[in-house]
Order: structure tokens, then sequence, then C-alpha cells
């Protein structure tokens, strides 16, 4: 199996083609959101595409990690596209730079070779193992269901909006009513209210001890 394109979509999804073990090539559309680790595989590329596009911040630079800090707000790469073969293999990288404007600048960089004498592009061998490493992340999306976890917020049942009941609005308490019918309660069951044991059975009869009532 290889990879032959990647791309994240707006959505963070992942559309992907390979060619199979019978030589075939086979697209396919994600509908799962994409892991951190496949992102930041991709972010990795943003280096190189600021070099192969001769981007302003990488002008002058001898090292790549002489790029600023903020190069990763300003360049993205998206997607990529593996072609050639043998000593030819290289990559084309597809990106876009956000303007000042708050408009996109899609991006294209040149095709770039891994392993040519003739590549004249210094980090060509550090652009080969982010590929490696991006294509080992599609991979585990496509054939190990490597997906985010994403937590899913349960669903309500519409309801009405319950509005808070304030003094003005809580009903009236005719206390006389309220007490009357307490009492009425009480009469009718061993309850102590106020202080007042009211003991609900029979009385009990006592035996009057014969030497007692003779006395």
């Amino acid at each position: 199996m290889e990879i032959l394109k990647a791309k994240v979509t707006k959505d963070n999804t992942l559309v992907a083609s390979y060619k199979n073990e019978n030589g075939d090539t086979v697209t396919i559309e994600g509908k799962n959101l994409v892991t951190k680790d496949l992102t930041n595989s991709f972010r990795d590329l943003v280096p190189h595409l600021t070099f192969l596009c001769e981007q302003k911040e990488a002008a002058h630079l001898e090292r790549m990690d002489e790029l600023p800090d903020d190069i990763y707000s300003i360049l993205e790469v998206s997607g990529y596209t593996v072609g050639g073969s043998d000593d030819s293999l290289g990559v084309t990288l597809i990106g876009k730079r956000f303007l000042k404007s708050k408009k996109v600048l899609n991006l294209c960089a040149p095709f770039t070779m891994f392993n040519n004498e003739n590549e004249e592009y210094t980090y060509a061998f550090e652009l080969e193992q982010a590929i490696e490493a991006c294509n080992y992340e599609v991979e585990q999306y496509l054939f190990k269901k490597k997906w985010a976890v994403v937590q899913q917020e349960l669903p309500f049942k519409d309801e009405e909006p319950v509005s808070e009941i304030t003094s003005d609005e809580a009903p009236e308490v005719n206390l006389d009513e309220f007490q009357a019918d307490l009492e009425k309660l009480t009469a009718d069951s061993n309850i102590t209210l106020m202080g007042e044991q009211k003991v609900k059975g029979r009385h009990r009869k006592v035996k009057k001890d014969k030497a007692t009532t003779a006395a």
C-alpha cells in the first residue's frame, strides 16, 4: 500500500488516495475528524513550504530552525501529493498563506525530489522524513480508525422555559384556613401539635384490688 495524496479538509476530515496491493488507486473521503497527531504531522511541513515557496520569512536564512515562531500562524500546509519513482520520488506541498487583509493566498510548492543528486533543496532528506510521518498518520486514520474523539452533548427535549417566581407572584396563604385544616388533621391522627399531645386509643380499665376496695 502506497499513499499518493492526502488532504485535510476545512471540516478537519481527511481525503486521501492510495495504491493498493493490486495496483489500483483508491480514494477515500473520511467523515471522522482527524487527530492532533495527524494535524501536527502536517504542521511539521510548514517550514518546508516556507523555504520551497521562497516566502519572505525564509529570506537570507541559512537554517530552518531560524524561522520565527509565528510562522505556523502565517502559513499552513493542507495537503501533499507524492509522485515520481525510484531516485526521482518526491512530493508537492499544497498550502496557504493568511494575509493581513484577512484573505488567503493559496500556495503550491514546486515538486521536490527526496534522493536525487540534482535536487538543490538543502532539506530534502528532512522533507522525506516528514512526509513518511504524515503517511503513517494517514494510514492510521484510514485503516486503524485513529480518529479524534468528540464529546457529544446530551440532547434535551424542547421544553417551555421556566420563569422565576418573584415574591410579588407568589400565591397568598390564608393562615386561619391553614390552621383550621391542620387542627382537623391532628384530631384524626396521633400528632403532637404546638406542645399539646393528642393520643388516640382505647382507655385501659384498671382492676381494683379487692383488698384495696375493702379498705
